[in-house]
């Protein structure tokens, strides 16, 4: 396997940890409040006459937003970001499903992509690049696999995506054996292995020839569990992904769900709790398929479920009322204690504001979470988006993504923001688009 040697790797991280942690770690030893926000921000530029994102840098922000630093420069044709999938949406809100852990779980170091776009940047593009694990002060190791394009076509050699940092419990680092954007490898894996390189192996493959690939890995709190969504190779135009939950220990894996759109194409991404027994995700609507949740009569693409797996029951999270539709090609989140489901929808009176609505994953009680981060009036419309819940389930870090229109050109604005889920209040950080949040 091609990944950087044990030597190589803690010669790299024992020399970054003497020069930028003897004064100060990214998150205190004894962290207390603020906890520290990563995030992505664009640069624009015109391509053929298109005003469109050229590049990208990432930062670090106090969640009181102080001490913002950079940790990537910006270079036009370069996108530096947290992972490729869902990266496409860049004009849009640049608010792609990314629900890869980045940080370790101390806080002082953290995993991003150095992207390099095959255009400046605009529309649908093929990306060539390398992975970095990177301290509080943008001093990074080598890369973290061999190889000169970690996003290459996996039939054509090395290809790695949906690299997650794991939790306290479980300090290593899973990724699938493939690009999240170029899914087609037999079989398709997940490994794990140690930050310096070690302990490198194969957790689990999905069948050799029915998946060709695998997307949005994610950790369970107690690190016993990864949720991941193995692609079809179903020849279809919208691509399909049944969902599993595999044992970080033993590598046996339990199937959730059947057709979920997969999730860097069509598709929305679920989240885990904390112990992994319970699971919330979306499947396609479809009346002819059993289960509760693939025929739940008031949703048109996509359906959200919560599903226990230690009992085995599905429920359908809707509103019974159908006054609210939740929103689907977005990420999920879950409680850590497994009650309540954090996820975004639209009234069908104010069709231009998407709020965070929680629902309790028995499929009862839902509630309207936030309200717009800016004043709505005409040709104003906002989405939020949930990026991450404090470990204690009280806050959750959010991008209220806004697109302003007149006047001309359409103006988007990206809020981060820290979401007091007793009340609903909500405190401005920066702007730009969080994607992982360090807190206690």
């Amino acid at each position: 396997m091609q990944i950087i040697s044990c030597r190589r790797a803690l010669l790299a991280l024992a020399c970054l940890s003497a020069a930028a942690f003897a004064a100060q770690p990214l998150v205190a030893a004894a962290q207390t409040s603020p906890g520290t926000v990563l995030f992505s921000r664009t640069i624009s530029g015109t391509v053929d006459g298109i005003t469109t994102p050229i590049g990208s840098a990432i930062f670090s922000i106090a969640d009181d937003g102080s001490h913002e630093r950079q940790f990537t420069p910006y270079t036009q044709g370069v996108f530096n970001i947290p992972a490729v999938g869902g990266y496409d949406d860049l004009g849009v809100g640049n608010e792609g499903p990314w629900l890869e852990n980045a940080f370790n779980p101390k806080g002082t170091y953290s995993i991003y992509v150095e992207a390099h776009s095959t255009l400046p940047h605009y529309n649908f593009t093929d990306y060539h690049g390398k992975y970095y694990i990177v301290n509080a002060y943008g001093v990074r190791t080598p890369p973290m696999f061999f190889g000169s394009d970690d996003l290459e076509d996996p039939r054509a050699g090395p290809s790695y995506g949906s690299v997650a940092w794991g939790p306290a419990a479980n300090d290593q680092i899973a990724y699938a054996n493939s690009a999240d954007v170029l899914p087609h490898k037999h079989p398709p894996c997940i490994h794990l292995m140690q930050s310096n390189g070690s302990n490198n192996h194969v957790l689990w493959c999905a069948s050799k020839w029915y998946y060709r690939g695998i997307e949005a890995i994610r950790w369970s709190g107690d690190g016993h569990s990864l949720l991941a969504y193995a692609v079809r190779t179903d020849p279809t135009p919208n691509p399909e992904a049944d969902i599993y939950v595999i044992n970080t220990t033993t590598g046996a894996a339990t199937k959730v769900e059947v057709n979920s759109y997969a999730p860097y194409t069509l598709g929305s991404v679920g989240d885990i709790s904390y112990d992994g027994h319970e699971v919330v995700y979306g499947v396609t609507y479809d009346s002819n398929d059993p289960g509760p949740c693939h025929v739940a009569s008031n949703q048109t693409y996509i359906q959200w479920c919560a599903k226990n797996l230690l009992t085995g029951q599905s429920v359908a999270l809707v509103d019974p009322s159908q006054a609210v539709t939740f929103g689907f090609q977005k990420q999920v989140l879950i409680s850590p204690d497994g009650s309540q489901a954090f996820l975004f929808a639209r009234p069908s009176s104010t069709a231009g504001d998407a709020e965070i609505y929680a629902v309790k994953t028995d499929g009862s009680g839902i509630r309207q979470i936030t309200s717009p981060c800016v004043p709505m009036q005409y040709g104003t419309s906002l989405w939020w988006v949930p990026v991450r819940l404090s470990p204690d389930g009280t806050r959750m870090l959010a991008n209220c993504n806004v697109e302003q229109y007149p006047p001309a050109p359409v103006v988007y604005t990206n809020k981060i923001m820290v979401v007091n889920l007793a009340d609903g209040s909500a405190r401005f950080v920066t702007n730009g688009t969080a994607y992982d949040w360090h807190t206690q």
